[in-house]
């Protein structure tokens, strides 16, 4: 392999004690290493800046600093498929905080989302007959559940939100469940390791969002 440039040269031997670096073009590298007899497989040459040829005749003069340099490779051999065409991309420009969001939602005819209002929910759970309670006594107490259930239920079908804060589920629902306080916080957290619930962890307090299997269909 022939090397062009600027090359470092490296040799070492612990057995006699020498340590030989030579840096410099390969040309006048190579000419001290045939000087001091170190030509061939002796070392190691570590190209710095240039490039190497299998093609042990050298076609041309050097002398051209070009020469020195390492050839470019053209964007067609680096590249595949055709060459990019940049202005094929439409360009969006769009200043920050011009987005309506909930207009975009609106023409995509996604799911409004309203606040949840306490006492138009505690009206329409009066108004309701009591539910049957849940074939699927795991939880140890099957009417509690179906309460929650129709809770959270209207709460994602109706509002849009995905779940409620541990004081909001005992105001509207603590008295039918016959739940209260760290009662209610046990039940929950029970349906939780259940896997019928969802614990959200932040704000001033935990809340629950119901997995989508277990709301009422």
């Amino acid at each position: 392999m022939q090397h062009r440039g600027t090359v470092r040269f490296r040799f070492r031997s612990s057995e006699h004690d020498v340590d030989v670096m030579v840096e410099g073009e390969a040309g006048w590298v190579n000419s001290v290493r045939e000087d001091l007899g170190l030509q061939g497989r002796v070392g190691f040459i570590q190209p710095i800046s240039g490039y190497s040829s299998d093609d042990e005749s050298e076609s041309g003069q050097e002398g051209d600093d070009s020469e020195l340099l390492i050839e470019s490779i053209s964007e067609e051999e680096r590249l595949p498929g055709p060459t990019p065409d940049p202005s094929s991309i439409p360009a969006v420009v769009r200043r920050v905080g011009d987005l309506d969001v909930q207009a975009r939602i609106s023409e995509l005819d996604g799911p409004s989302r309203s606040e949840p209002q306490i006492e138009y929910m505690r009206e329409f759970l009066e108004s309701i007959e009591d539910p049957e309670p849940l074939s699927n006594n795991l939880s140890g107490d099957p009417m509690a559940e179906s309460w929650l259930q129709i809770l959270l239920t209207l709460v994602v079908r109706e509002h849009g939100h995905t779940s409620l804060p541990i004081s909001s589920i005992e105001e509207l629902v603590g008295e039918k469940m016959n739940r209260q306080g760290i009662d209610l916080e046990l039940f929950l957290n029970r349906l939780w390791m259940m896997g019928r619930l969802e614990k959200i962890h932040g704000g001033a307090e935990i809340q629950y969002a119901p997995n989508p299997s277990w709301l009422i269909s």
